[in-house]
């Protein structure tokens, strides 16, 4: 966007604001209006900046249509004094005021956005104690978001207003990498600090070359100090600290960024507490007093949590923390008033922490025992449920939800890059097909964003295919050669041989052309993409992108970290690297990711999904390049991951207290593979609770199909008559539990189904029965009465096979989504009884407090199978049984792999229809979870291995 087109984009910003806070209807035509009357007053309304001034009014348009549902919460407020709006009238709201104005004017963040951030933050804040409260005060708190939504904007928007309000003391602690602690230090610079710190570290001593972000808005300079820099190597110092002269606690409050190191922090602690740090009596335990200190920790549930546990024989209470988990307890221990709040995308690891874990030096562990907030995501963010898609949950509060069209599966790269390789391999020939295609279709979309008037916006392209450094300098070197040839044809020309210029229009027009097509025509996601131009205009302008694309590895032995804010007109650049690019860094502007890391655990897995995010204006020519297996894994953890965040508004909504989420999550049937327990330096016992869970079998193993249709035969025989169909299902009622302990005994699983191993079933129901619990149950058999369905005899039944669409099919594996029908759990509720009315109104309620953008327009309609389970008698369980039509199932030959032929692959012998089945037990509140020891080899058998955080010490 050209200065003249900033200009005007601010002039109409404050007109359409004022607009807005008076109610106005922000209409197409009432932008329109007001851009081009301003662009004539400032005389931009020439012929050369019609495009531009068109894409403004798209922009606007869409900045004035986001939409930001409310947040929810869990709290426990026994030792917590309310203070923020009776002091909120005193308070001189200096460094929020600024900060606010920047996301607006200079971040261009929507209206709602902004909105949000000052509503949630006032909510954080509000949960902190009052800085100026005398006395002992400590407050945990855990601040959950999704990957790339804008957790760092929140969290310097509660910097700022800690200051106003009066802490002295903020430290952020950002991540183990040098580039991603820079990269916050750039932030905080822009947002909080207004001065860069690589010029200077205090602010009475900048000039008007180094005032950058808020500094350049005039008005009185704030007095804070910094002692760490945005510059690669400018993390704390004690030397620098001390050569400053600016001490803890004094007028000027102090804002340190450093990262998880246990140098960095060990002399952090001793620098914090040297003047002031006395013995406190009534512990014998250092203190220091009269100075609240406020730790933000960013990517908390990385190197923070506290990964060691006993040796055999040895008391807990005796075991050292792990280094890193031990500094940061120590520094909040020995402040006598402190916060602590944990931002992370995947909460799992810090809910896992025991509330009751303390330390005889380190103190209390860091478990977020004061709050849980979970913050709502704007309707323009893309992420894991909206590039995946998920299926509804059966309460409505999360709704079906359509993949998008910009994944694009790779299978060419084994013989280059095969999979399980180590660090000394050797690339064999040159980049496979599928990157080759993936940087051209970076370059295709770079014109395009050029041609849409986003020529000075950054842009990047993720390479993410291995960890060692080794190898990513190899993949490096063959990218650069890739696009030094692209260049070379594009800007002179290929002679009788185009086959760049072939290439580019054949994916221009089977690629792009559709799948924008799709997204204008797509409602949610319309407003963040525009018309293509043409494919001539696109090809002229892509020599231009090309020359001025860098190839950047980022690792832990590269100089060159992402320098985003030394190119105000735009950086333009393929990123290579592993772990530092899957941990908070953010590659402004990515538009095509190649990604071929494996891990199983949720929380790397979503580390890893940097491409989630804004892409306003430019989503159409966006890219994952990926295998399908990676793919059917997002899949999978997206669905588990909305399944604990329902669970979460559900609690929120009926009062639960951060404990009571936090022992519920670790005893979730899919703490399995949420994250890496304990980083299984040796091995661990894994606790399992199907305690108001419902288990679906979503994976099944085509060799047995036959066993498994032989013991569901055997079982309809064991259940006697059959009722009549009814809605869908054949239902049996009172069944005593051996027979369904029979069938689940012999049922032969797929080893990847791991809700639905027989073992951990069957021992979680046994252990209820000897409790008095789950010992009658409903049988429902799924009998599909349409005239399409393939029909069966079973058991002396006819019986309607269910179809379910194949998320990935190979010769050996068949897998959805879902088996079950949200519906179907229910079936033991009576419509319109008080009890279905009651669970309707928790459904409603769920529904109501969501913070989902994809939930339904209107309120539910029937009770939610959580709420269900939740109230059902605990000596009630429920078991769906599914024959499937094996026909989804079977492989199919493809000619280019997009195009499936209806030609079943000779090899596939399948008839029998598969089986699967959904167990749905009740709460109970005397179960207790079965444990099960796992060594290190199997964990990384099962669930491969990711060594990123252990070397504690970060690079």
């Amino acid at each position: 966007m050209s200065g003249s087109i900033q200009e005007v984009r601010s002039m109409v910003l404050v007109r359409l604001d004022a607009a807005k806070q008076s109610s106005d209807e922000i209409t197409t035509d009432l932008i329109h209006e007001w851009v081009h009357k301003v662009a004539k007053l400032l005389g931009a309304d020439g012929q050369n900046n019609s495009d531009e001034l068109e894409q403004l009014v798209r922009d606007l348009e869409a900045d004035y249509n986001v939409y930001v549902g409310n947040w929810t919460s869990l709290a426990d407020d026994g030792d917590h004094v309310k203070w923020l709006e009776e002091r909120r009238p005193e308070i001189k709201w200096a460094f929020w005021d600024r900060y606010q104005r920047f996301m607006r004017e200079h971040q261009q963040l929507p209206s709602a956005s902004v909105k949000s951030v000052a509503e949630t933050t006032d909510d954080i804040l509000g949960r902190l104690e009052a800085p100026n409260r005398p006395g002992a005060w400590d407050r945990r708190g855990l601040v959950a978001g999704q990957v790339q939504s804008g957790k760092t904007g929140n969290y310097t928007g509660l910097v700022a207003k800690a200051l106003d309000s009066g802490y002295k003391l903020v430290v952020v602690l950002a991540g183990v990498h040098n580039s991603l602690r820079s990269q916050t230090q750039a932030r905080i610079d822009e947002g909080i600090l207004g001065f860069d710190t690589r010029k200077n570290l205090r602010f009475d001593q900048t000039e008007g070359s180094s005032l950058i972000g808020v500094g350049r808005f005039g008005g009185r300079f704030l007095p804070v100090n910094s002692f760490t820099s945005s510059k690669e190597t400018g993390d704390f110092s004690l030397a620098v600290a001390k050569n400053i002269g600016v001490v803890v606690g004094g007028n000027d409050p102090i804002v340190l960024v450093v990262k998880k190191h246990r140098s960095i922090l060990t002399n952090l602690y001793e620098w914090a507490t040297a003047l002031r740090k006395e013995t406190n009596p009534e512990t014998g335990r250092p203190i220091v007093r009269g100075v609240p200190v406020l730790v933000i920790d960013d990517e908390a549930d990385y190197a923070s949590v506290d990964t060691n546990g006993p040796k055999r024989g040895q008391d807990p209470k005796e075991v050292d923390p792990t280094t890193i988990n031990g500094l940061i307890r120590k520094f909040l221990d020995t402040f006598e008033q402190s916060a602590y709040v944990a931002y992370t995308a995947t909460p799992y690891a810090n809910i896992f922490i025991s509330p009751d874990k303390q330390h005889r030096v380190a103190g209390e562990d860091l478990f977020p025992r004061s709050f849980i907030v979970s913050l709502p995501a704007p309707s323009s963010y893309i992420g894991p449920a909206r590039v995946f898609g998920v299926q509804d949950d059966g309460s409505a509060a999360r709704e079906h939800i359509d993949s998008l069209p910009i994944v694009r599966h790779v299978a060419d790269y084994d013989a280059w890059l095969p999979d399980g390789h180590k660090a000394d391999v050797t690339l064999q020939g040159d980049l496979p097909g599928s990157l080759r295609e993936a940087i051209l279709s970076f370059l295709i979309g770079g014109a395009v964003r050029s041609l849409r008037g986003q020529g000075a916006k950054h842009n990047s392209m993720l390479i993410h295919v291995t960890r060692y450094t080794n190898v990513q300098r190899q993949v490096a070197d063959q990218v650069k050669a890739t696009l030094e040839d692209y260049t070379d044809r594009l800007q002179y020309g290929e002679g009788n041989n185009p086959a760049l210029r072939t290439a580019a229009h054949a994916l221009f027009t089977s690629d792009h052309l559709p799948t924008t097509r799709e997204l204008l025509g797509t409602e949610d996601v319309a407003e963040l993409v525009s018309e293509l131009p043409d494919f001539e205009s696109v090809w002229a302008e892509m020599a231009t992108v090309a020359a001025r694309t860098r190839v950047h590895t980022v690792n832990g032995t590269s100089q060159d970290a992402l320098e985003y804010v030394d190119h105000p007109d735009g950086l333009s650049v393929i990123a290579i690297g592993g772990d530092k690019l899957s941990r908070g860094l953010t590659l402004e502007g990515l538009s095509v990711s190649y990604y071929l890391r494996a891990s199983k655990m949720y929380d790397t897995l979503m580390q890893m999904g940097r491409w989630f995010g804004y892409r306003p204006g430019y989503l159409d020519v966006c890219r994952l390049y990926t295998t399908a297996h990676l793919t059917r894994w997002y899949v999978a953890i997206t669905a588990a991951a909305a399944e604990l965040q329902s669970e979460f508004e559900a609690m929120a909504a009926i009062g639960r207290t951060p404990e009571q989420y936090g022992l519920r999550v670790r005893q979730h049937p899919d703490g399995l593979l949420v994250t890496s327990p304990s980083k299984l330096r040796h091995s661990t016992s894994l606790k399992i609770s199907y305690s108001a869970t419902i288990s679906e079998t979503i994976s099944f193993a085509k060799s047995a199909a036959k066993d498994n249709w032989s013991q569901l035969e055997r079982l309809l025989g064991a259940l006697g008559p059959a009722p009549r169909a009814t809605a869908g299902l054949r239902v049996w009622r009172h069944v005593p539990p051996d027979p369904v302990i029979s069938f689940v005994k012999d049922y032969v699983p797929d080893k990847a189904a791991i809700q639905t191993q027989p073992k951990a079933l069957i021992d979680y129901i046994q252990s209820r029965l000897a409790d008095g619990e789950l010992t009658t149950w409903t049988v429902a058999l799924a009998d599909v009465s349409s005239k399409e369905a393939t029909v069966e005899d079973i058991a002396g039944l006819r019986i309607g096979l269910t179809r379910r669409a194949p998320l990935e099919v190979s010769l050996d594996r068949y897998t959805v989504r879902r088996v079950g029908s949200p519906r179907h759990e229910i079936v033991d509720l009576d419509k319109n009884t008080d009890l279905w009315n009651d669970l309707l109104r928790q459904t409603v309620r769920a529904w109501n407090e969501s913070t989902r953008k994809n939930k339904s327009e209107s309120a539910p309609s029937v009770p939610g199978g959580l709420f269900e389970r939740l109230s059902r008698p605990a000596d009630k369980g429920l078991l769906i049984l599914y024959p499937l039509d094996p026909d989804p199932a079977r492989v199919r030959l493809t000619g280019d792999g997009d195009h499936p032929s209806a030609i079943v692959d000779p090899r596939e012998v399948l008839e029998t229809p598969l089986v699967g089945f959904a167990i749905s037990f009740p709460a109970s509140d005397r179960a207790q979870p079965i444990s099960y020891q796992v060594n290190k080899v199997f964990w990384e058998q099962e669930y491969g291995s990711y060594g990123g955080e252990d070397d504690e010490d970060g690079v």
